[in-house]
């Protein structure tokens, strides 16, 4: 992994969990989540860049992406990985234009 991977990696985490905040609960400690990018097979992994944070409770919890299964995760937040990625990033962005 590269500087700016891990750079960029710590300020997704940096977020909170990107459900808790769209619950209501912003600021919840997370950790990665790379989304399934499109043709991928399994046990492949995404780009470092595309990449959610979670808390522990949606990402592997009964609750979470990986408890849950990505189906039953989309429906039960009524959202998908990469509408939920486009959301980071307009974060992130806005996040950079706050501390310019």
């Amino acid at each position: 992994m590269t500087k700016d991977q891990k750079k960029y990696l710590s300020k997704v985490a940096n977020l909170g969990c990107i459900i808790c905040t769209r619950l209501g609960y912003a600021g919840t400690p997370s950790e990665i989540h790379h989304v399934r990018g499109l043709g991928l097979g399994m046990g492949v992994r995404s780009s470092h860049y595309d990449t959610l944070p979670l808390c522990p409770e949606h990402h592997r919890g009964n609750t979470g992406y990986h408890g849950m299964g990505r189906k039953a995760f989309e429906r039960q937040y009524e959202t998908t990985e990469h509408e939920l990625l486009k959301q980071v990033r307009e974060m992130l962005n806005d996040e950079e234009i706050e501390s310019s």
